[in-house]
């Protein structure tokens, strides 16, 4: 954090107040650090990873956890494909194919207490999945969370080192997930382990894991696999689209880390993964725009440019993309959902837990409710929700914040509660009830909602969190992004009669001199009109003289 943002932060702090009253000033600072932290959205992807890297590597292990490398073997990615293919076939003209390549193994790590290492025999399994976009992140970035959790639950913690994108597109990283889970419950002979019982795993991930999660729980459903114990979902991204209210609201943009830009980040400044994406970005264009595919979409997908590094836009209502969106999220195991109230992705994780527990009341988006009728998995899902009071994205890696403590402990809860579970006709009153002291919250069979006050209190949802679900646009992508822009700032220097132009973008690519750059700003990347084209300068003239007046002309593109 530089001296001016914690001067400011500080000053802001004791004269306006922080954005949520319960902030102290170390809270208030960890989030104005992240909020603010933008270098990482103009570097290339390479130079984003290896500062991430950095920084993570300063941070220490805790100092009860034991980590142990393991590779999976390439066999499990082989039968995953096995199995994606075979469910993804409606799909495969809309998809990269570069997930089916080969390679050198999918590499994770185990995670569990000291004491727990006496253990030779594993009760239960944690298979975690971490975030970052889908496009930064590992295992050892969120290995405080995987500690804790195994320390509260006395599980062991299997962390996957799942391919990223852009390189590695969907599904590449849900076949790592489902890859791990099947090496879990059919494991090698020197594993260490015997076959682990699936009532007895939880999946376990938030943000960008949180969804690959969700994400894995219906694919394993659609591909009549056996499911797991349970999920646990630490502000789960569901919705690719961005169609979401809260991730349009102002107010929440100003307590919130995560960047109002469609995708998060563009692909930044030309590299060799950036080069190869929009590379591979065309070729897939080309692709569906000659098998015209026939799968379930929206117009706005296809009236801007690619807005995720994770998919082409006519795959962002998959349901493995975006669960969310999915035509019935019915038939899974029990899922805790925990989001904060001040976070971008608060309504799509409200609406995700009310589908899931009411599939026949949420038939949505309108453009997939047909296919409701079709689906096999209509029966409720055990989901509990719970939105936390003033609580920015990843406020669970505050560690040292009440509020990070209070969502561990309910969450380890429901982990331990899952997995001692007998028989699948228990009801969440049933296995949840000395979880909600209060009266004021309705539990029914199949769900149970809450908010979760600044000092742990229960309370019902607020309005706020009930109009969600009456929202008209839902798996729209939003047309405008309005937080960011091109702005062409021209200097003419009289004396010598020259002209600069400093160009304000995160996404140009690069900058070809003399030459006019023509941006969007959902564009993946700017296109250049070069001084040899006929069409330079009468182009050159409208912009510049855009008025019929012997002046420069500046504005937002």
């Amino acid at each position: 954090m530089s001296l001016s943002l914690l001067l400011t932060t500080i000053l802001k702090h004791y004269t306006e107040g922080p954005p949520g009253k319960s902030w102290d000033l170390k809270f208030h600072l960890s989030v104005a650090a992240l909020k603010n932290d933008d270098r990482m959205l103009k570097l290339s992807i390479e130079e984003a990873r290896k500062q991430f890297d950095q920084y993570i590597g300063q941070v220490k292990d805790p100092s009860n956890a034991v980590v142990k490398e393991v590779v999976l073997d390439e066999r499990y990615r082989q039968k995953s494909r096995i199995y994606l293919e075979k469910v993804l076939k409606q799909y495969e003209d809309v998809l990269d194919e570069k997930w089916k390549e080969p390679s050198d193994g999918l590499h994770g790590e185990w995670v569990y207490t000291k004491e727990e290492s006496k253990n030779n025999e594993f009760d239960k399994v944690i298979l975690h999945m971490h975030g970052g976009g889908y496009f930064l992140g590992t295992p050892k970035s969120e290995r405080i969370l995987t500690s804790i959790c195994s320390g509260h639950t006395k599980a062991r913690v299997l962390s996957i080192d799942y391919r990223l994108s852009p390189e590695h597109q969907f599904p590449a990283a849900l076949c790592d997930s489902v890859a791990a889970y099947l090496y879990l419950i059919n494991p090698e002979s020197d594993a260490g382990f015997k076959p682990i019982n699936p009532k007895k795993i939880v999946f376990l991930g938030g943000s960008a894991g949180g969804g690959l999660i969700l994400a894995t729980l219906l694919f394993l459903r659609d591909a009549g696999l056996p499911l797991p114990g349970g999920a646990a979902a630490l502000s789960p991204w569901v919705d690719l689209t961005h169609s979401m209210p809260s991730f349009l609201d102002a107010e929440v943009d100003k307590a919130d880390i995560v960047p109002k830009i469609l995708g998060f980040r563009k692909i930044g400044p030309s590299s060799p993964i950036a080069d190869e994406y929009i590379a591979n970005a065309k070729a897939l264009s080309d692709k569906i725009a000659q098998k015209k595919p026939n799968i379930v979409s929206h117009p706005s997908f296809t009236e801007i440019p690619q807005i995720q590094l994770y998919c082409a836009n006519e795959a962002l209502a998959i349901p493995y993309v975006s669960p969310m969106l999915a035509e019935s999220l019915g038939d899974l195991p029990p899922i805790l959902c925990q989001v904060g109230g001040f976070e971008s992705f608060r309504d799509e994780t409200i609406l995700f837990s009310h589908k899931a527990a009411n599939p026949h009341e949420y038939q949505l988006p309108s453009y997939a409710t047909k296919n409701f009728k079709k689906s096999p998995f209509k029966n409720p899902t055990k989901v509990m929700l719970e939105v936390y009071d003033e609580m920015p994205h990843a406020w669970h890696l505050f560690t040292f914040s009440k509020h990070s403590q209070i969502a561990f402990e309910r969450c380890c809860s429901f982990i331990n509660r899952v997995t001692s579970m007998e028989g699948e006709n228990t009801s969440m009153i049933d296995l949840f009830k000395e979880d909600v002291a209060s009266s004021s919250v309705s539990i029914s069979p199949s769900f149970i909602a809450m908010r979760i006050g600044t000092n742990g209190e229960i309370k019902e949802l607020n309005e706020t969190d009930r109009d969600c679900l009456k929202w008209d646009k839902i798996g729209v992508v939003p047309k405008e992004n309005s937080s960011t822009s091109a702005l062409l700032e021209l200097h003419e220097n009289t004396s010598s009669n020259e002209v600069s132009a400093i160009i304000h973008a995160d996404n140009i690519i690069n900058v070809q001199p003399h030459s006019i750059v023509i941006w969007h700003s959902t564009d993946i990347a700017s296109e250049f009109v070069n001084i040899l084209n006929a069409q330079y300068e009468p182009l050159q003239y409208q912009l510049f003289f855009s008025h019929g007046t012997p002046k420069w002309y500046s504005n937002n593109l």
